[in-house]
């Protein structure tokens, strides 16, 4: 396959750095740096040979870019997690894990009918999930609206920022 050299070497770099050392930050931030230098690297590929038929982009998107990308995602929850871990009691740390446990809970429940698409190995709504300029099936209609207003939020701040610029 295409993408498999540049898969295999990532692996090989991240299974280095995992043996490397027993701290946690030290491994998540080098997960981190090590997985952007590897999706930069699988970006460009993409931008050179591009995708020839739909298949092959739904292929990419829904098998090769998680392989990388999850990596990515757990790297950073675990940087952000551990950096801000409270260095005190046991008891602090089991109720500051357990917090996090249960966002991490409310995110799985909220995306749980993607995932089962996605491990059931379905492909029915391919094309909608793993195709660019797509809409996200995922986001529920109140998202949008919390996002629209966001940015409708922003554009009046903005306006009204350029108005004081100018009338100073």
């Amino acid at each position: 396959m295409k993408y498999q050299e540049l898969i295999s070497e990532y692996k090989m770099h991240l299974d280095i750095m995992e043996f490397r050392t027993e701290d946690v930050l030290y491994k998540a931030e080098h997960g981190i740096s090590t997985t952007e230098k590897f999706i930069k690297l699988l970006r460009q590929k993409v931008l050179e040979m591009g995708f020839n038929n739909p298949e092959e982009e739904i292929s990419f998107f829904k098998h090769i870019k998680p392989q990388i990308f999850s990596k990515l995602i757990y790297y950073v929850k675990l940087f952000n997690i551990e950096s801000k871990r409270p260095r005190s009691s046991s008891k602090f740390q089991i109720k500051y894990l357990s917090a996090h446990i249960n966002k991490l809970q409310v995110y799985f429940n909220d995306n749980l009918d993607f995932y089962h698409y996605y491990r059931r190995g379905a492909t029915t709504l391919d094309t909608e999930y793993f195709t660019r300029g797509k809409t996200d099936l995922r986001s529920p209609t109140e998202s949008y609206h919390s996002f629209v207003d966001v940015y409708n939020r922003k554009l009046k701040n903005q306006k009204e920022i350029t108005v004081f610029t100018k009338i100073q």
